[in-house]
């Protein structure tokens, strides 16, 4: 039994971890149209970065991250790196050109995507649970990004590929031993996202010079903001177990719907329905069912 002290820190944990990507991602609409997507990556990946350092210095445990390393575990992180950067790059655009709750909605497709990938690089075997889940959460998807009509365009397909980029960076955790730190695995993926990030910069243009001290105070607290969500993430899903907290990840439905509305007066309420509870209810058949193959176990 999981104490309930525990388990209120840990939803409040993953409850401020979505207010803080949707707070970044509300930045990020307001500075999209104005600067390159992989400019504002940069300062995104860079600058998440600092919450991650002071964590490590407050636990005491930098020195770890520097010990046994090895070409299989940085080959991880570097996979992990660059489905990172790609994922911001797809998400950044999304949000500056699609409605900011119609772009988050898409995101949480990620559940399905993994029950996808887990089959051909986990060779784990997918019941009928899973297979609906799959083709509710596909239907969803259709109904929400409505590919044929008017308001689809191609921007609709990248909160997709921001889930698929999510889906295999949680996918290749399962080949690095629990003996690792996540610290030490959230480094070096952080770094190499840096590093990726960096290289895309540099071969790619129509970069602008930062206007003003505000927006790049406002691109360092993307950074920050992202950092500090990747952290709460890490710390709740170490505490309990993860089918207790994903349910609680659909939150941020609802949390962007509201935000989008208050700052951009979106009210997507004709392209997000049905296909909304299609995709949350996917989500829930994939949970119900890991619920309840963990407590067989």
């Amino acid at each position: 039994m999981i104490r309930l002290g525990k388990l209120y820190i840990a939803v409040g944990s993953v409850i401020l971890g979505i207010l803080c990507v949707d707070s970044y991602g509300i930045i990020i609409k307001f500075l999209g149209d104005f600067y390159s997507t992989v400019q504002l990556t940069v300062f995104r990946n860079t600058f998440a970065v600092l919450p991650l350092l002071a964590l490590l210095y407050f636990t005491k445990s930098f020195s770890g991250t520097l010990s046994d390393l090895n070409a299989r575990f940085l080959i991880i992180c570097f996979i992990r790196g660059i489905c990172f950067t790609l994922m911001h790059i797809c998400y950044f655009l999304a949000n500056t050109n699609m409605n900011f709750a119609t772009a988050s909605t898409l995101t949480f497709s990620a559940p399905f995507f993994i029950a996808i990938f887990s089959i051909f690089l986990l060779n784990e075997k997918v019941g009928i649970y899973r297979w609906s889940a799959i083709i509710v959460g596909f239907i969803g998807v259709v109904l929400i990004t409505k590919p044929g009509s008017d308001i689809f365009t191609y921007y609709s397909l990248l909160p997709l590929l921001v889930a698929i980029f999510w889906s295999i960076a949680m996918i290749v955790l399962k080949f690095i031993p629990d003996s690792v730190s996540t610290a030490k695995i959230q480094f070096y993926s952080l770094l190499f996202s840096i590093l990726g990030s960096i290289f895309l910069y540099i071969f790619t243009s129509d970069h602008q010079i930062i206007a003003n001290y505000k927006d790049l105070s406002l691109m360092i607290v993307t950074g920050i903001l992202g950092g500090i969500a990747a952290i709460l993430f890490i710390y709740a899903y170490r505490q309990v177990e993860a089918s207790k907290l994903t349910s609680f990840e659909y939150i941020a439905i609802p949390s962007s719907f509201i935000m989008g509305w208050f700052f951009f007066k979106e009210a997507p309420l004709d392209q997000l329905f049905p296909g909304v509870i299609a995709i949350v209810l996917a989500g829930m058949i994939i949970i119900w069912r890991d619920s309840n193959r963990e407590g067989k176990q």
